[in-house]
């Protein structure tokens, strides 16, 4: 029998491109959490830990961000780490794990070649990854062990083909062949990669394949992210047990939600209450709301910003409506204000292009809050 913890796509080192102040809070979680991998693998006793591939978000990350890993590794000694380079932290002269500061982990192994390992209680048989494209498929090298002895275990780094967008693959650029597991007759292949949690099966229906996903969820777009796999093998040719266990730290929510009215507004804050413990939230706003709640609006959405660490809010769906037949002009005070009104209000009514609406629509806005500073 072999226990093992799986996980890969850590992405350390990374931007967090479009998230903003957010970004750096995003990056440090990601250190965080793997702690609660290492953790959980001295929780379930594991033999040891698969790391398939991009733990780091490339090659010339900070040597002060490979010491936070290496810090973290070190508070677990007694945990043998089989790490396989991906396409972000790939093999060459300049591989990040060539620095002098990975040769001194003892529990550390970097997978580097094509060569059969025999871990505890498995034999791995890592599928490195040599070039950012490749059409080749990457389990083209372990060979076929259907009579021998042993549980045996693929690590690889790339797309399952035909389980993804594209389905041939040429189309792919670091192809996986799906019938890999049935050619060979390996117990389990151990795939690195995509960023969320898939199971896939052979063709007996026995689900011998997976991703365990990025342990730290990465942006919006992704879906059941932040997981390591505890996988349990009891012996050759035995159907794996795949267990994921939450790691990741931040709450992500995307979501859409459609303004009408007034009323709409009232049922916008009252969701929004809802998710006020939601780390991450990005929300489109989309359909119709009258030009006089627009401030309201603004005020609502202002506020959360304050409850969350990252508030995206996306309007480009949502069209600020002024009625055609306007109510009477508010009187500024001055004849050039109400004139502006005026003419801005006929250049809405004129306008076809959505971009140049919003602005217009953005400058009555200011308008009527000028008017009520007035007023008071």
């Amino acid at each position: 029998m072999v226990r093992f913890i799986q996980t890969s796509d850590w992405q350390i080192g990374m931007k967090g491109g479009g998230l903003g102040e957010a970004a750096s809070i995003v990056r440090e979680t990601r250190f965080k959490s793997i702690h609660n991998i290492l953790k959980s693998a001295q929780e379930e006793d594991v033999d040891f830990i698969l790391l398939c591939g991009d733990i780091f978000e490339h090659n010339m990350i900070s040597q002060e961000d490979v010491k936070k890993v290496v810090t973290i590794f070190n508070q677990y000694p007694d945990i043998p780490l089989y790490l396989l380079p991906g396409n972000h932290d790939i093999l060459g002269a300049d591989c990040i794990y060539n620095r002098e500061i990975f040769q001194r982990i003892n529990n550390l192994t970097i997978l580097r070649t094509t060569d059969s390992f025999e871990a505890n209680g498995a034999i791995l048989y890592p599928c490195p990854v040599f070039s950012k494209f490749t059409t080749q498929d990457l389990t083209r090298t372990i060979p076929v062990v259907k009579q021998t002895t042993g549980i045996h275990i693929g690590v690889a780094h790339g797309s399952l083909a035909g389980k993804f967008a594209a389905s041939n693959m040429e189309d792919i650029d670091l192809p996986v062949d799906p019938a890999c597991v049935d050619q060979t007759g390996i117990d389990y292949l151990a795939l690195g990669h995509w960023h969320s949690y898939r199971t896939f099966e052979d063709c007996n229906g026995i689900t011998r394949m997976a991703y365990s996903g990025t342990h730290e969820q990465t942006n919006y777009s992704e879906d059941n992210a932040g997981h390591c796999l505890l996988v349990q093998i009891d012996g050759k040719g035995e159907v794996p047990k795949i267990e994921p266990i939450k790691t990741g730290q931040l709450t992500w929510l995307s979501e859409e939600f459609e303004m009408q009215d007034s009323f709409s507004l009232h049922n916008l804050k009252n969701y929004l209450d809802t998710i006020k413990e939601i780390d991450m939230v990005r929300l489109v706003l989309y359909g119709e709301l009258p030009l006089e709640h627009k401030e309201n609006l603004d005020n609502l959405l202002e506020y959360e910003t304050t409850r969350h660490e990252n508030f995206r809010i996306k309007l480009d769906s949502l069209n600020i409506t002024v009625p055609l037949q306007l109510e009477a002009p508010i009187d500024f005070g001055d004849p050039i204000l109400n004139q502006t009104e005026l003419h801005l209000k006929q250049l809405l009514t004129n306008e076809t292009d959505l971009e140049n609406k919003r602005i217009i629509v953005e400058a009555l806005s200011h308008l009527q809050k000028f008017t009520k500073g007035v007023d008071t």
